[in-house]
């Protein structure tokens, strides 16, 4: 299912989990169940989870979830009077160690959708250094960090990108942990912390993440030119994005108030892009790198790939469209929002095709061409999701085409904005990078890997 949800999954460094023995994935937790679900479908091991004691509320739900093996956490926002079975939820944790399975942990705590890093709670630390004591230290307990990086998260047809950072040995935290328990606990959940910092795009508060969520849409094709990445953007995006992150979280503690004047500018240019039903990538001058060539070739395959667009809309609009209105109609917080998309598209998608299915058989009474009709449902359907933004892309190179002719001033005007804002976003980079060489010998605009 999550294969199909999301368009690209793009994982690196998944030979830091190693195949066999007790390993700890603590991830970050911006998207509820998607989260844990990726790093399952990732990590290359067949997991046990947490999980919030919400998720047992019901006798379906208990059933299900302990079939795929989640152990309930009892947080006290949640079910304060019942914090003493953690207790037994620790020891099935060291058992599930000590059988040498891999533990998905999300150590935030909770599932929050704000672009930043939330505390890292102590329990991931205390379940893994509590398994150790419990075996004299000898069982090799790995403790991977992952992050989990999401284009769109809510969106169907949206990007992930999964990182595994380098294995926390917590055989390493034995004499400190001898010394003092409370300090060994405190140095790994900062080993986590930084870890998935620099696994994940976060930022540090919600006025930076909106800051970046705003560059990423202004300034990301401009620095991927001068970076010499746009031919593999998608390769480098997440490296991209870090670095405007750390740039950003920079800007905000060095120049607090260019940092805000800055973030008007852009919030009120961006306002008046989708103001006239706008996307700013097409204004930016480096959308003219495309050749004539390639612009032939997307034409072309525009008018070839129109038949098989109308096959795919016929059999797959109504099972689209539902689960969308299924999530306006729940009215669910913006975290849920993919999950609850996923779960009800499966089951949707499924019932639909399903009746279409036998009308095919009732009609032609073949069970070939009923094989061949269902055999084509899904790839039709992504292929017309994949057609129709390609033609949002064409309306608006139309859209912009006409404004220029209706409205030749006000386009004049935006245009110039932009080129104004890109200065002073140019401006700043290369202060920011200035300071970087000065203070590292060298531009640190991409994450070391080795570093996470």
């Amino acid at each position: 299912m999550v294969t199909v949800f999301y368009r690209r999954i793009h994982v690196e460094h998944k030979e830091r989990v190693p195949k066999k023995g007790p390993v700890i994935l603590a991830a970050n937790h911006p998207n509820t169940m998607m989260d844990p679900l990726l790093v399952a479908l990732l990590c290359g091991r067949n997991p046990h989870f947490l999980g919030k004691s919400t998720l047992f509320n019901s006798k379906l739900a208990k059933a299900f979830f302990r079939s795929v093996h989640v152990l309930p956490v009892y947080r006290k926002i949640d079910a304060e009077k019942e914090m003493g079975k953690n207790a037994q939820v620790f020891e099935r944790c060291y058992e599930s160690l000590e059988a040498g399975n891999v533990l998905v942990i999300m150590p935030e705590g909770i599932s929050q959708m704000d672009g930043t890093l939330h505390e890292i709670k102590t329990g991931t630390a205390r379940i893994g250094l509590g398994a150790e004591v419990r075996n004299a230290f000898e069982l090799g307990i790995q403790i991977v960090p992952a992050g989990i990086n999401y284009s769109s998260p809510t969106e169907f047809f949206s990007d992930v990108h999964c990182r595994f950072g380098r294995p926390i040995d917590l055989r390493e935290y034995q004499d400190l942990y001898e010394k003092d328990e409370y300090e060994a606990v405190y140095e790994v959940t900062n080993q986590i912390r930084d870890a998935l910092a620099k696994l994940t795009t976060s930022v540090e508060n919600s006025e930076t993440a909106n800051m970046l969520k705003n560059l990423k849409l202004i300034y990301k094709m401009e620095l991927a030119i001068d970076l010499g990445f746009d031919d593999d953007l998608k390769q480098h995006d997440f490296s991209m994005t870090r670095g405007m992150a750390d740039a950003i979280n920079w800007y905000y503690a060095e120049h607090p108030g260019l940092f805000h004047q800055m973030d008007r500018r852009m919030t009120r240019y961006l306002a008046k892009v989708e103001g006239l039903e706008l996307r700013d990538e097409l204004l930016s001058t480096a959308q003219g790198h495309r050749t004539i060539t390639r612009r032939a070739f997307g034409l072309l395959g525009v008018i070839t790939g129109f038949p098989l667009y109308l096959w795919g809309v016929v059999n797959n609009f109504l099972a689209y469209r539902v689960p969308a209105h299924l999530v306006k109609f729940l009215g669910t917080s913006i975290e849920y929002l993919s999950t609850i998309k996923m779960l009800s598209g499966f089951v949707v998608f499924a019932f639909f095709y399903t009746l279409q299915s036998i009308g095919v058989w009732y009609l032609t009474g073949s069970g070939l061409l009923t094989t061949l009709y269902i055999l084509t449902l899904l790839p039709a359907g992504l292929f017309a999701r994949y057609y129709h933004d390609t033609m949002q892309r064409y309306r608006q190179h139309i859209r912009i085409f006409t404004l220029f002719l209706k409205r030749k001033t006000l386009m004049y005007e935006i245009i110039q904005e932009r080129l104004a804002l890109i200065g002073a976003i140019d401006k700043a980079k290369a202060e920011y990078m200035n300071r970087q060489e000065r203070e590292e010998s060298g531009p640190n605009v991409r994450v070391d890997d080795d570093e996470a």
